[in-house]
């Protein structure tokens, strides 16, 4: 699951989210509270339409806070009242809950990929065209716009693209493979078992290939040959191979000594560690390369926070500096396959066509995800990647940046330009959330308690079988 922690800025714990909810942005409430109770449509105090936002990210807050200072005559008009929901299951149990409501359903709310798709299916989710958002198809990625499309029709927008990549230690790969360019370095990992040999190759000189058994997880799940459900009948489908692959390469690197825990470690303390020493390569992507692993790389952080439960941090401008732990040394390349992790999506609820929203929710829709120049500015401040390949082509990398000097002076929208149309589209369905808490339950199963192969992927279907009666499961 692509854990809300991701955009805390550093992925600080989920415990320090509300006081933390302006934190990627200014210190401002313009855009509204938290969990107010306020009802969208409705008038706040000053006679403003109230627009409900529900939201699993406190970058939200930050973003629209943006979007108000460069909409004044729509400030003048609206105000956001935005909820915040701290896990996952919460989060969409209470979407879910709210759109089948006339009354408490948001006017505009957010998905994460793995039930962005589950929420674009649901009743109360209106169209991109109901909306009265029209877009030029051709200029997205297709990933982006298949991911929550439902019998034909556009449901949601997202604002960025997340392409995958694996971020690795130029002075590792120097020592051990004799050169760490990145294109000399991709030689070592274009194949699954050209990484099982380098992690070999790293293990010898004491160097762990991976921090844990999950961290291949993204990369092997994103290039099955089909989703889990097949939507139009409803049926389970097993791309055993791949999940088999996944598997096996997954217990040879923790038989062979090559992680540096043999468990799951992803946002545990053990996975920051590793960021700062001693972790050859991280699967990551491009929200990933400025809030995870860039500030997790330092050993100290002199100004920022630190999550006093797993050491994850949230670093000031100042504290990005070579030799401090592991910044600046290093470099992206494309790994083994393609893939992409998370993503946002922007969705307006029915509701909204009704209760005087509907210009509001289409106005924010369209400055994030379809207005090339807003969507362009919102990503240079923000470093990241947007969901049109032609705004892509404006993105510079900043040679003054901290990212730029992260990665040795490799500039990272050219990697993601090239990993981005890679992206299969085909592995989705309505309960991805299901499936991968259920992968790995059965990866844990056969790596670490003595599974047999067949019997840990078997368990995926037994264990999201009592969840998912609308899905036909083989007898």
């Amino acid at each position: 699951m692509n854990k809300l922690k991701r955009v805390l800025c550093g992925t600080l714990a989920l415990a320090l989210a509300a006081s933390m909810m302006t934190a990627c942005g200014k210190d401002d409430s313009s855009a509204g509270g938290s969990n107010s109770g306020a009802t969208g449509g409705g008038k706040d105090e000053s006679g403003k339409t109230v627009v409900k936002v529900y939201t699993f990210t406190d970058e939200t807050q930050g973003m629209l806070d943006g979007f108000l200072e460069d909409n004044p005559e729509f400030a003048e008009k609206y105000t956001f009242d935005i909820t915040l929901e701290a896990t996952a299951s919460d989060y969409i149990q209470k979407t879910l809950s709210a759109l089948s409501s006339e009354t408490d359903a948001p006017d505009l709310f957010l998905a994460d990929a793995d039930y962005a798709k589950r929420f674009a299916a649901n009743e109360g989710t209106a169209s991109i065209a109901d909306l009265g958002i029209t877009i030029d198809e051709s200029q997205y990625y297709p990933y982006v716009l298949d991911f929550t499309t439902i019998k034909g029709q556009r449901m949601a927008l997202s604002h960025q693209a997340a392409p995958g990549v694996v971020l690795y230690r130029r002075d590792y790969a120097e020592e051990v493979l004799g050169s760490g360019d990145p294109a000399e370095v991709q030689k070592h990992m274009d194949t699954w078992d050209h990484f099982v040999e380098t992690a070999e190759a790293m293990k010898e000189k004491g160097y762990f290939m991976v921090a844990g058994i999950d961290e291949l997880k993204r990369c092997f799940m994103n290039n099955r040959t089909s989703a889990w459900v097949n939507e139009d009948t409803m049926e389970y489908q097993l791309d055993k191979d791949t999940v088999s692959q996944f598997f096996e390469v997954t217990k040879k690197l923790a038989d062979e000594k090559c992680t540096q825990d043999v468990s799951p470690v992803q946002w545990k303390a053990n996975w920051y560690k590793g960021m700062k020493d001693g972790v050859f390569c991280f699967f990551g992507c491009s929200w990933y390369l400025h809030y995870t692993i860039k500030p997790n790389c330092l050993a100290e952080v002199t100004t920022g926070k630190v999550d006093p439960e797993t050491g994850a941090q949230e670093a000031k401008e100042e504290d990005y500096k070579e030799g401090n732990g592991s910044f600046g040394k290093w470099g992206i390349i494309a790994g083994p396959a393609g893939y992409f992790w998370g993503g946002t999506w922007w969705y307006g609820s029915k509701k909204c066509l009704n209760d005087g929203t509907k210009d509001a929710v289409k106005q924010v829709i369209e400055y994030f995800c379809v207005n090339d120049d807003s969507m362009l500015k919102v990503m240079q401040e923000k470093g990241d990647f947007t969901s049109k390949p032609a705004v892509n082509e404006k993105l510079v990398a900043d040679e003054k940046s901290s990212t730029y000097k992260f990665l040795a002076g490799q500039d990272w929208y050219t990697i993601f330009r090239e990993a981005a149309p890679k992206i299969n589209t085909k592995t989705t369905c309505l309960y991805d959330d299901d499936f991968n808490t259920a992968v790995d339950n059965a990866l844990n199963e056969y790596v670490l308690n003595g599974k047999s192969l067949d019997d840990a992927i078997a368990g995926i279907a037994t264990e999201v079988k009592s969840n998912l009666k609308d899905v036909k499961f083989p007898e």
